[in-house]
């Protein structure tokens, strides 16, 4: 392969602060890559001079910038765009929260892409999740975006819409018409890789332990989700890990656990007895 017909593309968000861009670039200079590849830096909303931290960060750091007018589009809209206007074979894109967890993480996407049947787009995770009322029924498998490769001229086929809230970027994630069931009308097939190399087909996925299953220890890319995962008690884990893989979880949402509790007080205080003097 030719040197740079790979873009390594992570967005920075300006509304995010320094904090998920250090973390991300820290992880990246951790952990060895031999591919070659450029890394391209989507500098999102910024306006003169507000990138100065963050270039100070990268004073000894290769990088091609691109620079994304506005916060619009939120992940998927600076992607769509970036992979229309520079010239690359491939791209792996990974969002503001992204961190790389293991050494030749891009080498087995890489690897994955060329060698798995039919392979048409990979990803760090993925998930059956069926996640409103407008996506497919479960299990609805697709590869999550905070960490993919795709070549450039599957990502041209695929058709966006315009992503202006969650919504929008759920529908393009796990809708009807999402990136990898677009893909799979192309003919062509989803993986999700992990931090061994080994790539495994939508029907395997839950057994990858990359995504809310296990203790994630063939995570290649975490993120906010994966670590909400990690950090959770048996309970988050068994609801998260229902939500992505059985499509039955608990109606106790362990994330709203303060209104469980709100409503439980409310309950037992209307119970006690009243004064009576």
């Amino acid at each position: 392969m030719a040197a740079s017909s790979i873009a390594v593309v992570h967005l920075i968000r300006k509304s995010n602060s320094l904090t998920p861009f250090k973390e991300f670039m820290t992880s990246y200079k951790e952990h060895e890559e031999p591919l070659d590849h450029d890394l391209v830096l989507i500098f999102k909303d910024f306006e003169a001079d507000e990138d100065a931290s963050y270039l100070e960060f990268l004073a000894e750091t290769d990088f091609v910038r691109y620079d994304f007018f506005g916060d619009e589009g939120l992940d998927l809209g600076p992607y769509v765009e970036v992979s229309h206007k520079l010239d690359y074979q491939y791209f792996c894109f990974l969002n503001s929260y992204s961190k790389i967890e293991c050494d030749r993480w891009l080498s087995h996407l890489y690897d994955a892409l060329q060698m798995a049947e039919k392979a048409g787009i990979v990803g760090a995770t993925g998930s059956w999740e069926s996640t409103g009322v407008a996506d497919p029924p479960f299990p609805n498998p697709h590869i999550r975006t905070n960490a993919f490769l795709i070549a450039a001229d599957m990502m041209r086929k695929i058709k966006f819409i315009d992503v202006s809230d969650k919504d929008d970027a759920r529908f393009m994630e796990s809708g009807p018409k999402s990136v990898t069931r677009q893909v799979i009308d192309l003919g062509k097939h989803p993986y999700v890789v992990d931090c061994n190399g080994k790539y495994w087909p939508a029907d395997d996925w839950p057994k990858s332990a990359t995504f809310r299953s296990g203790n994630q220890e063939g995570l290649m890319v975490s993120d906010n989700r994966t670590r909400a995962y990690s950090s959770g008690d048996n309970w988050t884990r068994e609801y998260l890990f229902d939500l992505a893989w059985t499509g039955k979880p608990s109606k106790a949402n362990p994330f709203k656990r303060h209104k469980i509790r709100h409503r439980l007080r409310r309950y037992f205080e209307n119970k006690r007895p009243k004064s009576t003097r």
